[in-house]
């Protein structure tokens, strides 16, 4: 983590990971149902994340309400929807639909927590909701609207998420943070999921390589971008973290591609470079901001 100090290149990893962790979980709805896919992902990100607090030396929560809050927004529901949307629809689709949180994050920023929404934040937002409308004429892999629904629900989930962890900072250690509330998740997805295995409904994979699938993306996707998320969030307005973080449907567009030979069309091109062009924009927008104040205080 020490050479993703910096809030930008930190949300710019979560983000990569957070979109390689949409192609992943389409991958492992191959062997696994929805809910015990989730479960593992969840107790692999718990694992590594309570691995690396231990061996650091334990540090209590500021609170407990907190990381319970957080743990059941994102990433309970908000994986809950995504896993159950992705098992219904295409991983390009879902990585698109996942692009929306940085227009609600900013909105409800502005509603919630009286941040002033500049003009680059809209400007890059229009840019980056242009991009993600003409990868919505894609079409691309199998998709129903059940699943897009279910998959922008854990979206608004999220979207809380931000605003929650903003709001209501009470300085609690990053890592501490983290681990507990990804316990209080997968607690809750556990629940869930025994309750469906004793209806015999729960699959589990005998392939090897969807396990390995699985817990890469609760450790890497999950965990780990959660914990970069937490240790920056309280450094930098929600409504620029969504702005970095609108880079999340391109590497899931990316990543789709690559791994999962889903299809790619001149129209997924030009959808990636408006969302990238306005997380460019913004972040260098921002930046003159800044060096601008800092000049201005210093005369």
């Amino acid at each position: 983590m020490a050479g993703l100090r910096s809030p930008t290149a930190a949300l710019l990893a979560a983000a990569g990971m957070w979109g390689a962790a949409v192609t992943g979980t389409k991958y492992a709805l191959g062997g696994f149902d929805p809910l015990t896919l989730l479960s593992a992902e969840l107790v692999a990100g718990a694992g590594v994340l309570w691995a690396a607090l231990l061996i650091r030396g334990y540090r209590p929560p500021g609170s407990w309400w907190l990381p319970a809050l957080l743990g059941l927004l994102e990433p309970a529901l908000a994986y809950l929807g995504d896993t159950f949307g992705l098992s219904l629809t295409s991983a390009v689709h879902g990585a698109m639909i996942n692009g929306l949180e940085s227009g609600l994050v900013v909105v409800l920023a502005a509603l919630l927590l009286k941040e002033t929404v500049t003009r680059p934040a809209i400007l890059a937002v229009a840019a980056a909701l242009a991009g993600l409308a003409v990868l919505a004429g894609t079409g691309a892999g199998r998709s129903t609207t059940a699943g897009d629904l279910l998959v922008a629900g854990g979206v608004l989930s999220a979207s809380l998420y931000t605003i929650v962890a903003k709001r209501f900072d009470d300085g609690s250690d990053a890592l501490s943070l983290t681990a507990w509330q990804f316990t209080a998740a997968a607690l809750v997805s556990l629940l869930v999921t025994i309750a469906r295995w004793r209806a015999g409904a729960g699959i589990v994979p005998a392939a090897p390589r969807f396990w390995l699938i699985a817990v890469l993306v609760g450790a890497g996707g999950f965990g780990a971008s959660f914990l970069l998320f937490n240790t920056v969030i309280v450094q930098v307005d929600a409504g620029r973290a969504a702005i970095l973080l609108n880079l999340i449907p391109v590497f899931g567009v990316v990543s789709a591609v690559i791994f999962l030979r889903e299809s790619v069309t001149s129209r997924d091109a030009l959808g990636a470079v408006l969302v990238g062009s306005s997380v460019l924009y913004f972040t260098i927008a921002d930046r003159r901001s800044s060096q601008g104040l800092g000049k201005h205080l210093e005369s």
